[in-house]
This record gives C-alpha cells, structure tokens and sequence, in this order.
C-alpha cells in the first residue's frame, strides 16, 4: 500500500499543482484583462477629456472667429457708410456749386441779352415810329373810305328792295 498511497499523493500533488497553475494562469489572466480594462477605461476618459477640451476650444475659437467678423464687418459698414455719406456730400456741394456756376453764367447771358434785345426794340421802334404812323392814318383813311362805300352799296341795296 504504500507505493498505491505514494502514487496517490503524487497524483494529488499533480492535481493540486496543476490546479494552481491553472489558477495562476486565470488569475493572470483576469489581472491582464484588468489592467488592460483600467488602461482602456483611463485611455478612453483622457481621450474623452482631451476631444472634449479640443470641442471647446474649437467652439471656443468659433465663437471668436464669429465675433472677430462681425466686429470686422460693422466696423467696415461703418467706415464705408461714413466714406459714403462724405462721397455725397462732397457730390452734392460739386454739383450745387456746378449747377451755381451755369445760373450765374445763364443770368449774366440772359441781362446782357435782355439788354441787348432792349436796345435793338427801342431803335425798331425809333426808325419804324413813322412808317407805322403813316400806316395807321393810312389804314384810318381806307377804313373811312370803306365804310362810306359799303354804307353806300347798303344804301342802294335796300332802296333797292324799297
């Protein structure tokens, strides 16, 4: 019995060694599978913390960049406005002054032609003043003469009809 009882502690050994190396080897197992779920879980919260400080930042810079622009934008309006506002005031005072320029120079053309114009009236006037008191007298006369011959022509018509 004693090789069957020493057979039977070496086979209990080589159980139990077998035993322990299989939960050795589980227990390593497990404890890669943890570390490398602890290492995953941390990998994944920094990346998480990193995309999520590089999302803020990137809003963050929009935000910004939105901002920059139409800081940018009304400040160009506000410039172009101004410069416009001074382009036309400057237009209108150049035509204002222009169109001054052209009434002065029409009123000086138009009293020196009213002059002008005055003074060659007054000498038709002056070298037709007796061409024209001759025409009426003359007028006067065939008016007079005319009369007496249609009352004349009238007269005999109606004794006519008498």
């Amino acid at each position: 019995m004693g090789r069957f009882t020493d057979d039977m502690a070496l086979l209990r050994s080589n159980i139990d060694s077998t035993r322990e190396n299989r939960l050795n080897q589980q227990n390593a197992r497990i404890s890669g599978v943890s570390a490398q779920l602890a290492d995953f879980s941390s990998t994944r919260a920094r990346n998480g913390l990193r995309d999520a400080n590089a999302r803020a930042t990137f809003v963050s810079d929009n935000a910004n960049d939105v901002k920059r622009l139409l800081n940018s934008f009304h400040h160009f309006h506000q410039l172009m406005g101004r410069q416009g506002r001074e382009e036309r005031a400057a237009f209108v005072n150049d035509v204002s002054k222009k169109t001054q320029g052209l009434l002065n120079g029409f009123q000086a053309a138009h009293k020196s032609m009213a002059k002008q114009t005055a003074k060659e009236r007054a000498h038709f006037v002056a070298s037709n003043s007796k061409n024209v008191g001759a025409f009426i007298n003359e007028a006067a006369q065939d008016r007079s003469g005319a009369h007496a011959v249609f009352f004349g022509t009238a007269k005999k018509k109606v004794a006519f009809l008498v």
